[in-house]
């Protein structure tokens, strides 16, 4: 087995664990989850959002809530987000891909910071998120801090979009005509004419069986000449087999290592001072995609 199979069956035998404890865990262990979550996220994290734990808001039995804040530019960027603590029952996991209950991945964190970082390319653009798991923390904070036209979050589990619509309602976006939250399983676009102007796709390559359709989701999604940004780090070949089948459909590509001076610096702290940190797995590479103009 090579050095790529090994890294990617690692990474993913690294999150069913952190699943499994979650299908075990109960609202008596409430206490030690808000520990677990937060050292989670030290493990995991870029270390570019800090965290704080929220009272409970609205005497929310069934979750935990957090403030998600950053500072670029003397700017203070923040956001409500709700974590489940709830069981995770087998069922919810069957059939499409659950691990974005768990937490927020360094991918989603690394887009989010990135699109904060370049808020003007967003302003008066329709902007959808695919797979934005329970947070859609990238787009919730473009809707939130830039002056997007629309924004649609998007993830094929119906918890996670549950939970989402929780979140907006909790950041003010309850009445908001600019946001809107729905079930999209990639690859069944339906008879939706809605076409947008930037996709945003945060650690959604993991699974090969799903490759196709989010690239087919994202080309039917796009207007001509809108683009892609995809966060997720290399794991072997699977970015780059994502890449050339985006070429395929017709995607002009350009991935990019280095995107961002901040994120960009944090990765080399990290790649120098913590053994665990693996690159392959743990960076996040930034993946432009381009849907020319037809002929």
């Amino acid at each position: 087995m090579n050095g790529g199979c090994q890294n990617h069956n690692e990474m993913a035998r690294k999150r069913w664990k952190l699943l499994a404890r979650a299908l075990h865990r109960n609202k008596e262990e409430t206490d030690q989850l808000s520990e677990d979550i937060i050292s989670v996220r030290r493990i995991t994290s870029f270390g570019l959002m800090n965290l704080r734990q929220l009272e409970n808001i609205s005497n929310d039995l069934d979750a935990l809530w957090f403030e998600y804040s950053t500072n670029i530019h003397q700017e203070t960027f923040s956001l409500k987000i709700r974590h489940l603590i709830k069981m995770i029952t087998p069922v919810e996991l069957m059939g499409f891909n659950n691990t974005g209950n768990v937490c927020v991945w360094p991918s989603e964190e690394v887009l989010a910071y990135y699109a904060l970082c370049n808020k003007e390319a967003f302003d008066g653009k329709t902007i959808l998120e695919l797979g934005g798991g329970m947070t859609c923390l990238a787009g919730l904070l473009i809707a939130k801090y830039t002056q997007a036209s629309n924004v649609c979050l998007t993830d094929g589990n119906i918890s996670s979009v549950a939970n989402v619509r929780n979140i907006m309602d909790e950041n003010g976006f309850k009445d908001s005509s600019r946001i809107s939250c729905a079930v999209l399983k990639w690859g069944n676009m339906g008879k939706s004419k809605t076409l947008y102007d930037i996709v945003l796709a945060a650690d959604c390559l993991f699974f090969d069986d799903g490759r196709s359709d989010l690239v087919t989701t994202m080309w039917a999604s796009l207007v001509e000449n809108g683009q892609a940004l995809v966060t997720a780090p290399k794991r072997g070949t699977t970015l780059n087999k994502f890449k050339a089948e985006a070429e395929e459909v017709g995607f002009v590509c350009t991935i990019l290592e280095y995107y961002n001076q901040q994120i960009w610096d944090r990765h080399l702290q990290l790649k120098a001072g913590n053994i665990n940190y693996d690159e392959d797995i743990h960076y996040p590479i930034l993946l432009h995609l381009l849907k020319p103009k037809s002929q």
